[in-house]
């Protein structure tokens, strides 16, 4: 492959992380590099839990820190063994407001920071801060178009995202062993390319544990994903074909409506045709989401 058809794989597959592009703003100290591959989930010392109990998700507005990693390496017999790093440290503001037979939302990114190693170099920049709109119930997220301003922006793609991560259903009785899943379909734009991507997950309630001095619902998830992208970068027709597996591990606490901590790691096999030319890559990713005050 040549040079300039690598550094648009790097480009299009470090997007695909958690976008490809840095963000104007204050820079926070970037995160540690991702291992070579995803780190399963800790073992977490979680006791049955005593009871039923539910969540309901907490008017107001938290500030959550999220750090991002990912590696890649290319595969193939015909190309030599590479890896590339991208990490990320996004502050993000979530408002609720309820609403009739729905909860409303604001999500803002106000400072974020990307760091790049190897092929991929420095990338497009982004004016903070960027905020979307919708609403959130038992049956759908809605995302409001006016607020994504219908365009291709990275940043904007990965706010979607982190919000179909952090606003989920959850069952209205909760004790250990108790069991759902449910889906998204997010399409989105990673470095110029809309990209379409199906998620199934499945949760299981660990049971309790301690979190900080308080008490908090442990949840497990595990995921499938399938991602498909296909358009321009630098005036070169790209398409992009992915599947994955992935697991989350949710930190609730039920008497104050919060997700206090969710931490997801993911591995993903991509297909990449730039050129004409098709390559194989491996990327692992980690994100870590902590509310601070």
């Amino acid at each position: 492959m040549k040079f300039s058809d690598r550094w648009r794989c790097w480009c299009l597959l470090s997007g695909f992380a958690f976008a490809c592009s840095s963000v104007q703003g204050p820079q926070p100290e970037a995160p540690s590099p991702l291992p070579a591959s995803p780190v399963s989930q800790p073992a977490v010392p979680a006791t049955p839990t005593a009871g039923l109990s539910s969540f309901k998700y907490a008017p107001g507005t938290v500030r959550y820190k999220i750090s991002r990693s990912a590696a890649i390496e290319s595969l193939g017999p015909d190309s030599p063994t590479h890896r590339e790093i991208s990490t990320n440290i996004t502050n993000e503001l979530l408002t609720l407001e309820p609403a009739d037979q729905a909860t409303n939302f604001t999500a803002l990114i106000d400072t974020s920071a990307t760091t790049t190693q190897g092929l991929i170099g420095s990338v497009q920049s982004v004016q903070l801060p960027i905020q979307i709109s919708g609403s959130f119930s038992d049956s759908a997220l809605t995302i409001s178009t006016e607020t994504t301003g219908g365009k291709c922006n990275a940043v904007s793609s990965m706010l979607v995202t982190d919000l179909h991560n952090l606003l989920i259903v959850f069952p209205k009785q909760l004790s250990t062993g108790v069991t759902w899943k449910d889906s998204t379909d997010v399409t989105g734009c990673q470095a110029g390319v809309p990209t379409s991507t199906h998620t199934t997950r499945s949760y299981i309630i660990s049971g309790n544990a301690s979190y900080n001095g308080h008490p908090v619902l442990v949840i497990l998830r595990t995921d499938t994903t399938r991602a498909k992208g296909e358009g321009g970068l630098q005036q070169h027709r790209v398409s992009i074909d992915a599947t994955g597996t992935g697991t989350g591990l949710y930190y609730v606490d039920t008497t104050s409506g919060l997700i206090v901590r969710l931490t997801l790691d993911q591995l993903l096999n991509l297909a990449v045709t730039a050129s004409t030319r098709r390559s194989q890559f491996k990327q692992s990713s980690k994100q870590d989401f902590q509310i601070v005050p």
